[in-house]
C-alpha cells in the first residue's frame, strides 16, 4: 500500500534495473501461492511469528493487481527478525531493512520481483491498517473499481516511476479508509507530496531525506520528527500530547540498531 521503498529514478527509458509496473487481471492463484509461501515462512520464523496475513491487492478477489504478494508477518519482537536473514536468503528474500516505515522490516523476492514481505512489531497500527483497507475493498464493490480504475490509470501513466504509481495512489487510499473509520498511528519516512506538505506545516522548514519523518493519527497528521547526523531526536513537534505516539516513537529508537 505505502512505500515499498525509496526508488529514484534518472530516466523513463526501459533499462535491466528498472522495476516496470503491470497491472494485470485478477488471478484466482493468487491466495494459493500466498498459503505455499506461508507454509514456508513459518517454518522459518518459528514461535517469533504471531500472525501472517495476505495482504495488498493479492488479496483482494476480482482485484487487478501487480503479479506481486504481499505478505504480513506479526512477531512479537522485531528487533529479532535479523538473526532471519540467511534463512529467508536460503528461500529467496532479500533483506531491505525499513524503507521508510519504522518498527517494520521489508524483504523482497524474484527477479522480476514476486513476493513482498514486510515483517511488523507486535500490535503495530499498521497491521490492521492494511488489513482494513483490504476487507474494506473485499466488501465495498465501488471502492474496489474506483481503486482499481485508478491503478490502470497510474499504471499507464508511470510504467517505469514507482514512486509516481505509489504517490498517486495517496489521496484514494486515505479516502477509503477515512470512510472505515480507520484511526490507527502511522510514523513514516517522509516521501509522499501530502507528507513533505506536512512536515513543513509542523516544522516550518523543508524536510531532509532520510531525516524528516510524520506522524498521523488515523489519516490525519498530528506530528514530525527531524533526526539529526547521529539519528537521534534533533527536535520533535507532536499535536496534542500524544502518549501513544511517544511510546511508538521509544519503541522504535529501542529496537532500530537491530537492522
Amino acid at each position: 500500500m505505502h512505500k515499498q521503498g525509496f526508488y529514484k529514478l534518472t530516466h523513463l527509458k526501459k533499462s535491466s534495473n528498472m522495476r516496470e509496473i503491470t497491472v494485470v487481471a485478477y488471478n484466482p492463484e493468487w491466495p494459493k501461492m500466498f498459503d505455499q509461501e506461508a507454509k514456508i515462512l513459518k517454518e522459518i520464523f518459528g514461535d517469533l511469528a504471531i500472525n501472517i496475513y495476505h495482504k495488498g491487492s493479492t488479496s483482494v478477489p476480482n482485484l487487478m493487481a501487480k503479479p506481486i504478494i504481499d505478505i504480513t508477518i506479526e512477531v512479537e519482537d522485531i528487533s529479532k527478525v535479523s538473526q532471519l536473514n540467511k534463512s529467508l536468503a536460503t528461500v529467496g528474500y532479500g533483506p531491505l531493512g525499513e524503507c521508510g516505515m519504522p518498527l517494520r522490516r521489508l524483504f523482497a523476492k524474484g527477479d522480476p520481483r514476486s513476493h513482498h514481505l514486510h515483517v511488523w512489531d507486535k500490535e503495530h497500527d499498521e497491521i490492521a491498517k492494511d488489513l482494513l483497507f483490504r476487507d474494506t475493498l473485499i466488501q465495498n464493490a465501488v471502492a474496489r473499481i474506483a481503486y482499481e480504475n485508478l491503478k490502470q490509470k497510474l499504471g499507464a501513466q508511470h510504467r517505469f516511476e514507482p514512486d509516481q504509481y505509489t504517490m498517486g495512489k495517496d489521496r484514494l487510499i486515505k479516502e477509503i479508509l477515512r470512510l472505515a473509520n480507520y484511526n490507527g498511528l502511522s510514523m513514516v519516512f517522509v516521501l509522499l507530496e501530502s507528507e513533505k506538505q506536512a512536515y513543513r506545516n509542523f516544522m516550518n522548514e523543508d524536510f531532509v531525506q532520510n531525516k524528516s519523518i510524520v506522524l498521523s493519527q488515523g489519516v490525519n497528521f498530528i506530528g514530525a520528527i527531524s533526526l539529526n547526523e547521529n539519528g537521534a531526536v534533533d527536535r520533535k513537534v507532536i499535536r496534542c500530547a500524544n502518549e501513544q505516539a511517544e511510546k511508538l516513537i521509544a519503541r522504535w529508537f529501542e529496537t532500530r540498531r537491530s537492522q
